[in-house]
């Protein structure tokens, strides 16, 4: 069951969250496609072309209660919304997504009961950012707030998890190096960065690759971002997808930098996540 926008007003839980510096051209991932950053971290780029795209001026908010089980309490749905809302504040900041042109940003949080392998309850709360292409001349756009957008378009996805669980024992997780308190990690070619207070062992020398199987057990009982003062890591995920094609060209640098997956690649190169994580954690 879904708690609609006017229910959510009502129990206070659209108060805007307060806002984020973001952390232009983080001293980050060594995997960042060259070509793309070059585009982006000039000393002002320019917004692209195109027609000026729609993006959310804040996440739509969707709870999804369990029909037969015991309710998200308000508290935590506040709390998971208030911190999801650090990371959209972070990444909206960020040159490729600032003014954007030729391309809509539509910003979701959603706040669910994740079912674990265990049958261990747990919450999640996942937010995203999914772009698409405006298309001038096309019948499908639309003007919504002075700009533009095109609903049908397919688009990418950029997610961030907090406690990506459901990631991790349920999708094929692949280890990539390590990065000052961050673990690079890919599904197929699309980028993925986990952060978290401790991470998970990791020696690229092993005899046997790294499993995320490991540490799925470990986050099914880590409820560290919903209830205060419990046992946990403070887990983050960043995970960006599109077309395979896409994330195959943005991996190997020839995705043009101003298509909506690169502009999110962009975004979340440039971001520093294990400061995003700090001030998520910070917020009581």
């Amino acid at each position: 069951m879904k708690i609609p926008f006017l229910k959510l007003a009502l129990l206070g839980l659209l108060a805007v969250a307060p806002a984020v510096p973001a952390a232009h051209a983080a001293a980050g991932d060594s995997r960042a496609p060259k070509k793309l950053m070059e585009r982006w971290v000039a000393e002002a780029p320019g917004p692209g072309a195109g027609l000026p795209g729609w993006y959310s001026k804040a996440p739509d908010v969707h709870v999804h209660q369990p029909r037969n089980l015991a309710k998200i309490p308000v508290a935590e749905i506040d709390l998971l919304r208030r911190r999801a809302m650090v990371a959209f504040d972070a990444l909206m900041q960020q040159p490729s997504l600032r003014d954007v042109r030729g391309t809509s940003l539509h910003a979701d949080i959603n706040i669910s009961v994740v079912p674990t392998l265990d049958g261990v309850r747990l919450v999640g709360a996942t937010f995203t950012i999914r772009a698409k292409s405006v298309i001038e001349g096309n019948t499908d756009t639309i003007q919504r707030d002075g700009r533009f957008l095109t609903p049908s378009e397919e688009g990418a996805v950029l997610s961030v998890f907090l406690n990506p669980y459901d990631m991790m024992a349920r999708r094929q997780v692949q280890a990539e190096g390590v990065e000052r308190k961050s673990l690079q990690v890919r599904t197929g070619s699309a980028f993925g960065l986990y952060v978290a207070d401790t991470l998970p062992d990791y020696d690229p020398d092993a005899e046997y690759a790294w499993g995320p199987r490991p540490l799925a057990l470990q986050l099914q009982h880590d409820r560290s971002w919903y209830q205060p003062g419990a046992a946990g890591v403070h887990p983050l995920l960043v995970h960006l997808s599109s077309y395979s094609h896409e994330n195959d060209d943005l991996r190997s640098d020839r995705l043009n930098p101003e298509r909506p997956a690169a502009r999110l690649a962009a975004a979340m190169f440039m971001t520093d996540w294990e400061e995003v994580q700090r001030r998520m954690r910070e917020v009581r």
